[in-house]
């Protein structure tokens, strides 16, 4: 009789070492002031705002250790669909396309980009990109948004 509970403990101690660990919660949608933790971002966990033409989700947005800002997002464009009129912004952009294709503007020059490519942007020169492809374009963008003034 003293094996049942010994085993019914053994037992107890094995489920509980092979349940999944809690996941840790969604990202903040806005920036924030404490820096950034290490971290898995799932992607079933953040969900897209926007719609079947444009859909967006962010990430993550704030402060790395040393104060440094940086932004990740993902962008998925409808063919035919522009992100935005060409604007200018003070930081750089880094996007990685994962699928699709797309055409750059980048500072008045044109180029066509296959998935697989990698896109970088300078601060202040006007940017956009238009899904020129038949299918979705997705692509992941970090922007390094520098320490407050």
């Amino acid at each position: 009789m003293m094996m049942l509970p010994a085993l019914a403990a053994a037992q107890a101690a094995r489920a509980e070492q092979a349940a999944p660990a809690p996941r840790t919660p969604p990202a903040p949608q806005g920036p924030q002031t404490t820096p950034l933790p290490a971290r898995v971002y799932h992607s079933a966990e953040i969900p897209y705002k926007g719609d079947a033409t444009k859909k967006a989700r962010r990430f993550f947005y704030g402060p790395e250790q040393s104060g440094y800002n940086l932004e990740m997002h993902e962008t998925v464009l409808g063919p035919g669909v522009e992100t935005h009129p060409p604007h200018t912004h003070a930081h750089q952009e880094i996007i990685i396309l994962v699928e699709g294709t797309v055409q750059v503007s980048m500072d008045g020059r044109t180029d066509t980009v296959e998935a697989g490519s990698v896109i970088f942007y300078d601060p202040d020169k006007p940017h956009n990109l238009r899904n020129t492809g038949a299918t979705p374009a997705r692509y992941y963008v970090v922007e390094l948004r520098g320490r407050k003034a």
